[in-house]
């Protein structure tokens, strides 16, 4: 009789151990959790209103492959006072072998401004850098990020940044507000690029 009250005990403990685990794993393997911060003019110091702020996850496989078709892609803009929201997103598994989220790209733009991205590095905390200021890395935190957003500098090529935007855009195909946004800027490019015939 208690011979096979330890053996019921086990098995419970065991079940009950793997079904946290598999929910705890899948939860933390699908939720992004939320994000936060501030964006301000690098020289003035001020908040910049309208700033499209662009957020993509994805699933990593075997081997830290990324696999592209799982993704969660979210945008939003920030306040008058230069604060933006990322609320927790959930990305759907289409394989349950796909072990994890790959940490999101980050895509900051608006008119006039240099465009921000945050490097795929494995610093401790990551960093992100805007086109053109190639030695200004700025720390990059989940909450409370502080994003220095740098204005246009004269005399960078329109199309070199209309390019460098391009390949960021890559990753993050449902970014509408990013894609509105650059329009001016694909203009300038094409306007340099015919410059360059005449």
């Amino acid at each position: 009789m208690k011979k096979k009250n330890i053996i019921l005990i086990i098995i419970v403990i065991l079940t009950v151990g793997i079904a946290g685990y598999l929910s705890y794993t899948w939860y933390w393997a699908t939720h992004t959790g939320s994000r936060s911060g501030r964006i301000i003019d690098a020289v003035t110091g001020k908040p910049i209103e309208g700033v499209v702020v662009n957020y993509t996850w994805k699933f990593s496989a075997f081997m830290m492959i990324v696999y592209g078709g799982s993704h969660a892609v979210y945008e939003t803009t920030t306040d008058k006072d230069g604060y933006y929201l990322i609320p927790n997103q959930r990305v759907k598994k289409r394989v349950s072998f796909f072990d994890g989220l790959v940490p999101e790209t980050v895509i900051i733009y608006k008119n006039n401004y240099a465009v921000y991205e945050l490097l795929r590095t494995y610093k401790k905390p990551p960093v992100g850098r805007s086109f053109g200021y190639t030695s200004e890395n700025q720390p990059y935190f989940k909450k409370n990020n502080l994003v220095k957003l740098y204005p246009w500098k004269q005399g960078e090529s329109h199309d070199k940044h209309i390019s460098w935007i391009n390949t960021a855009l890559y990753s993050c195909p449902e970014s509408e507000l990013l894609r509105k946004e650059i329009q001016e800027e694909r203009k300038r490019a094409t306007e340099e690029n015919l410059a360059k015939y005449k």
